[in-house]
């Protein structure tokens, strides 16, 4: 039974982890148990430090570890908060040989503010996650953990995906700021290329711009290199005596270092993504045209698909019975018949294996209170959600998919999207078209990945969360 269990809660910040220790569920709720424990911290939620200030004798992770030999728990409760700052102290757990489960952001904020708890607190957020477990609406009926409330454990391979597409996204950011300003310095140092689109078509190679600049010749094409030096002899900054800055040639040589990280990190990630395992997966992306990148950051966020789905394999649907907020009325042989009043309940089916999918993909929504209002707001992988967009405004809108009946059906999807009224006006554009194509290419991502891994897609009613 789960309440016989030891569940260590810890939450963990950017250099220090808080933790609580539950055996059982606190009698008289969270709250009444927050009141009566807060104002005793240091013994109820210690706090450790990776680097701790020796003047403030706070505990280190060598604490930690001494920590938790001593209460020695069945299972600890973690959020993957930033996956760099829990990893220090998920491998001192894993040496210790101690269960981690994972708790998703969204889920532990919301178990949180259904208790009462206050935000913001580090000790309230350990207090919740030591309770989340023991919590009956965790539990099965027979009172054994019921894991669907707790992330699935990723393999290896993924972890080190996701990793390297974050690596990927860090040194893109970085490069920005370094070719802006260089363009600036070429606009009068070298004007004839200061806007030039530099990019290395060979692996071990750097662009040519870039690499001439750095004066890195070597590592460029003899042919770039020839052309670089006409270019340069012939240049008006050459003409009037005006020389290249060796704050350009460093900036050069910074952009050439990151050229060749990235090559190395997308030779890694080819490595994974062919793995076997990927194999089905990759060929519906292939169907879809989706790249390297897009790949990846995909596979590091569904991976494995099977986990959407319920026991037998198929999607879950459930059904929700709504409230009409307005009439429904719709033609029918030249007359408007009234479907539902105002008032009326109406059932709506939910296809909850879906919604977590496109969630996964940053494509799906939430409902967060401000003020006296309810406000919709986006949700999951930010990185994805921006891989989608580009895939929709670089290949979508333009037609340039491979041929097969998955992208006919999104090309004729845009097309009924961009039709005309009356008056010769397209009924979408700008943003809201691209939010409904990005919608569409997750639901037939999910459609395509259930017919090839589920067990098909009928589901039977179930009142079961």
């Amino acid at each position: 039974m789960t309440t016989e269990l030891k569940i260590l809660g810890i939450d963990v910040s950017k250099s220090s982890v808080t933790v609580h220790l539950l055996t059982s569920y606190p009698k008289g709720g969270l709250k009444s148990y927050w009141e009566k424990t807060r104002n005793k911290a240091s013994s109820f939620y210690p706090a450790f430090y990776s680097n701790p200030n020796p003047k403030k004798k706070q505990k280190n992770a060598f604490d930690f570890a001494d920590f938790v030999r001593e209460i020695m728990p069945d299972i600890a409760i973690l959020e993957p908060t930033g996956n760099h700052y829990s990893r220090l102290w998920a491998s001192i757990l894993n040496s210790i040989s101690v269960k981690i489960l994972w708790v998703g952001h969204v889920e532990l904020r919301r178990y949180r503010g259904g208790k009462n708890l206050p935000n913001k607190s580090d000790a309230a957020d350990a207090l919740a996650m030591a309770a989340y477990p023991l919590d009956p609406d965790h539990q099965t009926e027979s009172g054994e953990l019921n894991l669907k409330y707790f992330l699935m454990h990723r393999a290896e391979g993924i972890d080190r995906l996701r990793e390297l597409c974050q690596q990927l996204e860090h040194l893109n950011r970085v490069q920005s700021p370094i070719i802006n300003y260089c363009r600036q310095l070429l606009a009068w140092q070298f004007p004839e290329v200061a806007h030039t689109i530099s990019k290395s078509t060979k692996v071990g190679n750097v662009p040519p711009l870039w690499g001439w600049l750095a004066q890195r010749y070597g590592e460029i094409s003899p042919r770039s290199l020839t052309m670089l030096n006409n270019k340069y002899k012939n240049s008006v900054a050459t003409a009037y005596g005006i020389e290249i800055d060796p704050t350009v040639r460093t900036h050069a040589d910074w952009l050439c270092d990151i050229e060749l990280e990235e090559q190395r990190i997308e030779g890694e990630i080819s490595a994974l993504v062919a793995l076997e395992c990927f194999g089905t997966y990759n060929r519906i992306f292939a169907q879809f045209g989706f790249g390297l990148r897009v790949r990846a950051r995909f596979l590091s966020r569904i991976y494995p698909f099977e986990a959407f789905l319920n026991a037998n394999g198929k999607p879950l649907i459930e059904y929700e019975i709504r409230e009409v907020k307005r009439s429904e009325r719709e033609r029918r042989d030249g007359q408007t018949v009234v479907k539902r009043n105002a008032g009326d309940t109406k059932r709506i089916k939910r296809n909850r294996s879906r919604d977590t999918f496109k969630m996964r993909l940053g494509m799906g929504t939430v409902l967060e209170q401000s003020g006296d209002a309810l406000v919709e707001k986006t949700s999951g992988s930010a990185l994805c959600r921006k891989s989608i967009w580009q895939y929709v405004l670089c290949q979508v809108e333009t037609g340039k998919l491979p041929p097969n009946t998955i992208t006919t059906v999104l090309l004729e999807y845009r097309d009924n999207l961009k039709t005309t009224n009356n008056s010769g006006s397209q009924l979408l554009n700008g943003k809201h078209l691209q939010g409904k194509l990005m919608a569409k290419v997750c639901n037939l991502l999910f459609q395509e990945l259930v017919a090839d891994l589920g067990q098909g897609n009928d589901q039977p009613l179930t009142d079961d969360l």
